[in-house]
């Protein structure tokens, strides 16, 4: 029996499941997360995917290692050379699969310190991909919608009279337009904080004529 087929240089079940879930799981969720976003490349994401998942094949400790530092080798200047087809997302993978190399030591410390950094790397991405993805589906709306007592359009008094209320008041990058109903406008407020979210609301509901206001896909109108 050679040397390279010892037992103890044999990679562990164990050992290849640990790695596989721990640099896995972050690669997952960026191709997730891009496939969502940009789904035209999605070819390049879901070869970026797989070749986080070549070390797992290896036989060795030995092999397995040198697998993982190529593939992190390999996913740097990707990231960097595919920065605007968000393949930067894939960076985090190459720091774990860095990690999870050590996962195949011989040494026991030197194990558990690869997997506390392994761990500690993929569910950073994790909690990170989470918050954006939570950002992204719920994230609050710029608009307004006002319910008026009595019909408006484009060039009428009233919707003249809440820009300028909305202008004076400070608000100097809103803009109001009429929307899907003869009765309704839109007043458009991007970007703006939460406290000033909320005292654009209450500016807007006690403006004469206003029945109701809310933000767009909001179910709290005063009425």
């Amino acid at each position: 029996m050679g040397g390279s087929d010892l037992p103890l240089d044999r990679l562990s079940h164990r050992t290849r499941l640990e790695a596989g879930l721990a640099f896995l799981l972050p690669t997952a969720a960026a191709a997730a997360w891009l496939w969502i976003n940009a789904p035209y490349f999605a070819g390049r994401y879901l070869i970026c995917a797989m070749l986080v998942a070549v070390p797992l094949l290896a036989v060795t400790r030995r092999a397995f290692v040198i697998l993982c530092l190529i593939i992190a080798a390999l996913f740097v200047p990707i990231s960097i050379l595919g920065v605007f087809l968000g393949l930067f997302l894939f960076f985090p993978s190459a720091v774990v699969v860095v990690a999870a190399a050590g996962l195949a030591a011989r040494r026991p410390r030197a194990r558990t310190a690869a997997r506390i950094a392994a761990w500690l790397v993929a569910s950073s991405v994790l909690a990170g991909f989470g918050l954006a993805f939570r950002h992204h589906v719920f994230a609050a709306s710029d608009i307004i919608i006002v319910n008026e007592s009595a019909p408006v359009d484009r060039n009428s008094a009233r919707l003249n009279s809440l820009s300028d209320s909305i202008y004076k008041a400070g608000f100097t990058s809103v803009s109001v337009s009429t929307w899907t109903s003869d009765r309704q406008l839109a007043v458009d407020a991007p970007g703006l904080p939460e406290r000033q979210r909320q005292r654009l609301l209450t500016l807007v509901r006690a403006q004469l004529g206003v029945v109701t206001a809310c933000w767009r896909g909001g179910t709290q109108c005063n009425g």
